[in-house]
């Protein structure tokens, strides 16, 4: 598993590959967990990394600096220095290349917060809750079918218009899906609206890929602090 998702990573993946690897993101609850791990693995020995060598260059800086030889010092210090600046660009290069992309990311989110939804514990029994409950069974297109019929009867219902573009999400029928965020992003009456973000997580998932208007979205998300500011400022960097 490891193997499969280093070559992900590294785009060492045909097409068809990389097809199958990311919709197992999202049915292989195993395969998703290990990507997290890498990734956050992965981030975290990139640092170590670079701390341990900003000391043993601090060390080197040091060392240089107390020698006598005006000549040797002065040549040794140019290659100190010539070695510092080679690692520095390498470090970027390899921290900016190898990081993981918006589309990972946007996997992990939607495998992490769209696989279960709230279902209120009060034994209720409304239209809402009997669709939620039906969406955690992965019954998706009867779920739909109900927040659907909800909206019917009321179109401003800011939570079936959430649940409805989610459940499109989740089966895959993003331009939907985006009909119903860009409607739930309307709404001025929320404490948290996610519409805007939730935008910009579909849109990561079509095919061919809108960089320019899902970094628009998410520079709105931040600058305005909606919901899904931190998620964003992830993808962005």
């Amino acid at each position: 598993m490891l193997e499969r998702i280093e070559k992900y990573l590294n785009n060492e993946m045909s097409l068809a590959e990389r097809q199958d690897f990311e919709n197992q993101i999202f049915t292989n609850k195993e395969l998703a967990n290990e990507l997290a791990f890498y990734l956050q693995a992965k981030a975290a020995n990139q640092e170590v990394a670079w701390e341990k060598r900003k000391a043993e260059f601090e060390e080197l800086r040091t060392e240089i600096s107390n020698r006598s030889s005006g000549r040797t010092k002065s040549l040794s210090w140019i290659l100190g220095l010539a070695a510092s600046v080679i690692f520095t660009l390498g470090f970027w290069w390899f921290s900016h290349t190898n990081a993981p992309n918006p589309e990972i990311f946007a996997d992990i989110y939607i495998r992490e917060h769209f696989e279960i939804l709230p279902v209120k514990m009060d034994g209720n029994s409304d239209s809402l809750q009997m669709g939620l409950r039906l969406f955690n069974e992965q019954k998706l297109s009867e779920a739909q079918l109900i927040f659907k019929d909800i909206l019917r009867k009321e179109n401003s219902d800011s939570e079936a218009v959430k649940y409805a573009g989610i459940t499109a999400l989740r089966l895959r029928k993003y331009d939907e899906a985006i009909q119903y965020f860009k409607i739930l992003a309307l709404q001025k009456d929320l404490f948290a609206n996610p519409g805007k973000f939730y935008q910009a997580i579909t849109l990561l998932q079509q095919s061919p890929l809108n960089k320019k208007e899902v970094e628009i979205l998410l520079k709105v998300v931040i600058d305005n602090g909606l919901e899904g500011k931190e998620e964003a400022l992830k993808m962005l960097k």
